[in-house]
């Protein structure tokens, strides 16, 4: 195992030392980087199964999150992922051979882990599928909506937890600006990130905002339109 793993180590060297970065292809590295993360969750489960974290005095989250220099909630998305994966061999298979990336395969574990024994293996391939040619916001809208199909009961609990933790702070700054912090809900931030793009799409030469710089530009129309 060892062995493996400083083969790996040699090759990501050997690339950074020898690939040309002009010339190389963005989506077949991440489609690498996101099948290696899926190895990842399989080795942080792994070390969940053993107890690895009962060793260090910390929660499974917290020791993955120590270990892999991570933030919590993506140690815990990690440790989620690498649960489910194995018994999901569409999934795994996919996110493999670089079909999906890691954040579809992700939003499908998270469906298997929510849905717990009304997951329907038989469903998975379809799911799949939707993950190879949906975008990523429209598959978690899917995921969404086959959470809502297979359990009513627990998606409108989980709705209106969500409700709970909405907040929105909009603070003047000394110079005249505002600044804007908050978290929304999944029905609220998709139709404001809607209202934004909407606003952010460019509209000619004579359109001179920085839409490098994202969304902020929108923000005065948005506010001359409401």
């Amino acid at each position: 195992m060892a062995d493996g793993l400083e083969k790996l180590e040699a090759a990501a060297q050997d690339f950074r030392r020898e690939a040309d970065f002009d010339f190389v292809d963005p989506k077949r590295l991440a489609a690498v980087i996101d099948g290696l993360q899926g190895d990842l969750c399989k080795v942080l489960d792994r070390g969940r199964q053993r107890g690895d974290y009962q060793l260090a005095r910390l929660s499974p989250a917290s020791w993955a999150a120590r270990t892999c220099a991570m933030s919590r909630h993506s140690a815990a998305d990690r440790l989620c992922v690498g649960m489910h994966l194995d018994s999901m061999p569409e999934t795994s298979a996919a996110l493999a051979n670089g079909e999906i990336g890691y954040q579809a395969a992700s939003a499908l574990c998270h469906l298997r882990d929510q849905l717990g024994d009304r997951w329907q293996p038989d469903n998975e391939a379809e799911m799949v599928g939707y993950a190879r040619r949906f975008s990523l916001e429209h598959f978690h809208a899917c995921c969404r909506h086959a959470r809502h199909v297979a359990d009513p009961d627990g998606f409108d609990k989980d709705c209106a937890q969500d409700f709970e933790r909405r907040w929105l702070n909009v603070d003047p700054m000394l110079d005249g600006m505002h600044s804007v912090d908050g978290v929304l809900d999944p029905v609220t931030g998709a139709a404001f990130r809607t209202a934004l793009d909407s606003l952010a799409v460019w509209r000619g030469p004579e359109d001179t905002r920085n839409h490098g710089r994202g969304w902020p530009t929108p923000w005065p129309s948005c506010s001359t339109t409401t």
